[in-house]
């Protein structure tokens, strides 16, 4: 149970400038905080869409990180967005509020993730709050780190608002001050996370007195040796959380209040530390502990240099759509159009004429591009990275994708993002024929990931014109009845033929129509 609260309880929003709290800089917690960031830039090279509390508590410290550390966890988010179809949960909203503060603190908007809003999900008031107090109390922190406007929700549905949020954590206070889950006596995990949420609402007379019986609560549960027990156990997660809402309520670290026997929370976290700069839960190493404790330092970092708090993220600089900034790069130099001898008169002409010119498609040779030709799964996953303009980094995804292969930094970059799925048992099969609605399906994901959406209210409509409609596989039709609605496909002929292998032209011709419809060629 513990470790099922501490998930819940990783990180918070903190609002407002905080003051320096008095005395010198803290050289400890300096170095504590750099050894800690330090390892996990080392543990975690190319972040994935999981990391979020590993991205979050680099940025907002400001620790040192590779180059594009940031974009490998943006691109492995957004292709995990794309993949379920902007679904990350259907019972949990916790799972949209971290990743929201994820985005929110690299400077992307959760607004159009693969073209899905992932702020949505967050206006279901009863979504949001039937898990409990801190389902409610993320949500809220979630909403307040960009200062994002609830979404409508949908019909049928309670519309939330952040008046609502904060009286369901009202209306769960206990009589002794403090919050817990499914116990009648205060947690310090769910207290200090409760009181995180509530710091930016102390206007409101009742926040106000609420947060601070909360205080005095989490004050008399604090231990002698200045640490935390939740649950039965004593905890860097515990210190961590408290050492948050000290932060996000402009509490000096060195308050009397929370300072037993001449120690402090922040005393007793940084003695949770091993030498490697990773975190204790009890005793030994774990992933969560470090992370939760990276978070906190950072929180204290900033709290100590005067900056904003950790989880208010309006002054995290606002980044362009990873896609759409590197596909306009495309556009800054265009080659003179290259004389392929073999497409003159071609349908696909003017399409392969202009990728090849901005350098997205290459000839067979230097005189001939083939255009009847048919594609390899490889080669189609280097056209489409090209078309977005990616960067190609190999990752190591697949078994059958060896680094030293041509291809292999696009596949990867492909699949990071969604856009391409391998076959199964770890293996992409690069040499395979793409079909026509694997191809669909492919440009599709891709038009998601431009911000385009490419639901449709039917999908019958679309397709009723070709003989061979019940041919479309079910996993495809949603992508083909796209791709024929927005005339990127179109066969020239009564059949679909969704299995048949489509040509080098055909593709071509695809993924020129979705730049152009995505205005990204000029």
């Amino acid at each position: 149970m513990k470790r099922f609260v501490t998930i819940f309880l990783t990180l918070a929003l903190l609002a407002g400038l905080l003051a320096i709290p008095a005395g010198a800089a803290n050289t400890a917690l300096d170095t504590a905080a750099k050894k800690a960031a330090a390892f996990a830039v080392s543990e975690l090279p190319h972040p994935g869409a999981a990391d979020d509390w590993a991205v979050i508590s680099v940025v907002r410290g400001g620790f040192d990180c590779p180059e594009n550390w940031t974009d490998s966890y943006y691109r492995a988010l957004a292709g995990k967005v794309l993949s379920t179809g902007g679904v990350l949960s259907k019972t949990r909203m916790t799972e949209y509020a971290r990743v929201i503060l994820g985005l929110t603190a690299i400077g992307k908007d959760p607004a159009n993730v693969a073209g899905y809003n992932l702020l949505a999900a967050l206006s279901d008031y009863d979504a949001a709050t039937q898990p409990g107090v801190t389902s409610a109390a993320y949500v809220l922190l979630a909403l307040d780190c960009g200062n994002y406007e609830i979404p409508k929700t949908e019909a049928g549905k309670t519309q939330a608002t952040r008046e609502m949020y904060v009286d369901f954590m009202l209306g769960k206070q206990l009589s002794d001050g403090g919050w817990a889950i499914g116990a009648e006596e205060a947690d310090p995990d769910v207290t200090a996370m409760v009181l995180q949420a509530l710091a930016p609402y102390q206007s409101n007379t009742a926040v106000k007195n609420a947060v601070s019986l909360g205080v005095q609560r989490l004050s008399k549960l604090q231990n002698d040796d200045g640490g935390y027990t939740s649950w039965g156990y004593t905890s860097s997660e515990s210190c961590s959380q408290v050492v948050l809402t000290l932060c996000a309520l402009g509490i000096s670290m060195d308050d009397s209040r929370f300072v037993k026997n001449g120690h402090s929370v922040l005393d007793k976290l940084l003695t949770y530390q091993l030498p490697n700069g990773s975190f204790c839960h009890e005793d030994s190493y774990d992933a969560y502990a470090t992370m939760q404790a990276l978070c906190a330092l950072s929180a204290a970092v900033r709290q100590q240099a005067g900056k904003r708090a950790f989880f208010s993220m309006t002054d995290a600089a606002k980044q362009t759509h990873a896609p759409q900034s590197g596909v306009a790069a495309h556009t800054a130099q265009v080659e003179a159009l290259p004389a392929f001898s073999d497409i003159s008169g071609h349908a696909n002409e003017q399409a392969i004429k202009t990728l090849a010119a901005y350098g997205i498609v290459n000839g067979m040779t230097k005189t001939t591009y083939a255009p009847d030709t048919g594609l390899t799964r490889a080669q189609f996953a280097k056209i489409v990275v090209g078309s977005l303009g990616l960067t190609p980094e190999y990752r190591g995804t697949f078994k059958d994708v060896a680094e030293a292969a041509w291809y292999a930094p696009f596949v990867d970059t492909a699949a990071a993002y969604g856009i391409v799925n391998g076959v199964g048992d770890g293996k992409f099969h690069p040499d395979g024929a793409i079909t026509v609605q694997e191809a669909a399906t492919m440009t599709a994901r891709a038009a998601a990931l431009c911000g385009i959406d490419t639901a449709l209210d039917r999908l019958d409509t679309p397709l009723s014109a070709y003989r061979d409609a019940s041919r479309v596989s079910s996993w495809a039709k949603a992508s083909v009845a796209y791709c024929v609605s927005s005339g990127l496909w179109a066969s020239g002929e009564a059949a679909l033929t969704p299995s048949r292998r489509i040509s080098r032209g055909e593709i071509a011709q695809m993924l020129y129509g979705l730049l152009l419809s995505a205005n990204l060629l000029q």
